[in-house]
């Protein structure tokens, strides 16, 4: 499976496929790619660009590809996710409530006159068919679902503080959750201003009204006061690992294959 690859397929009439609804699909895709690179690297100054590998006449598709980054687990990473937005309104691993705003805008574009629907894939090796995952009704729904906020109480969030937004009279800053590898948005008052811009890049703790959905995960925080923290690297989960390479392990567990190696 070619996980570095991504194919943008949107779906409908033959020659009757709008051209913006196409280009729009295609950059909201961009979007939500650079989303999840910037929460596997964490940091929002990525070092190359998606390119177009490949354009294909049936319907509309479009394959992508970071030629400077081979390894980028990012095509994958949306495709899982969107498979499992089919079946919960969870926020899968690495998205962000940036990431499920843009699978619900691409979701809208499918109701566009000429446009019956929209998919992504991740090619497989020599002849066998590409995964392929549509962004269906429900996983929109679901999407939707996971951007609720319902619960506020005063709490915290570590990891590392990046890219402050002052557009629109915002003060807003992203925090990569040290947890999850999710980016979350935070905002902060004006007196904080310099705090926030002297602590850009290094790992914090963000104290404040944290803002969660139904199944518990943060979606924002308003900051209070942050603490700087030591910068220490951060250990993948076993599920973090399953997700980048689930055949890995083969037929064992993760448990066992843990142990196999630690010569448990």
């Amino acid at each position: 499976m070619n996980e570095s690859r991504l194919d943008v397929h949107v779906e409908g009439q033959s020659r009757a496929i709008p051209a913006r609804a196409f280009l729009e699909v295609l950059s909201r895709a961009i979007d939500l790619l650079e989303d999840l690179d910037r929460a596997e690297q964490r940091s929002a100054r990525l070092p190359g660009r998606w390119l177009i590998a490949e354009l294909r006449n049936e319907s509309a598709t479009a394959a992508l590809h970071r030629a400077d980054s081979p390894q980028s687990q990012s095509p994958f990473r949306l495709v899982e996710g969107i498979a499992q937005l089919g079946q919960s309104e969870k926020l899968p691993p690495y998205f962000s409530a940036k990431v499920a705003e843009g699978l619900v805008k691409i979701g809208k574009l499918v109701r566009q006159e000429g446009v019956s629907g929209v998919s992504f894939g991740i090619p497989r090796a020599e002849d066998a068919p590409a995964r392929i995952e549509y962004v269906s009704e429900l996983v929109i729904a679901n999407a939707l679902a996971s951007l609720e906020g319902v619960e506020h109480a005063v709490g915290s969030v570590s990891g590392i503080l990046d890219v402050i937004n002052l557009r629109r009279g915002a003060h807003q800053v992203s925090l990569y959750d040290d947890a999850t590898r999710r980016a979350v948005r935070c905002r902060f008052p004006d007196e904080l201003f310099l705090v926030m811009k002297e602590a850009l890049g290094r790992r914090v703790r963000a104290l404040g009204k944290v803002t969660r959905n139904r199944r518990g995960q943060i979606l924002g925080v308003a900051i209070e006061r942050i603490e700087l923290l030591p910068d220490v690297p951060i250990v993948p989960s076993v599920d973090e690992l399953v997700g980048i390479a689930a055949w890995y392990t083969g037929d064992q567990s993760t448990e066992e294959y843990l142990r196999s190696v630690r010569g448990a």
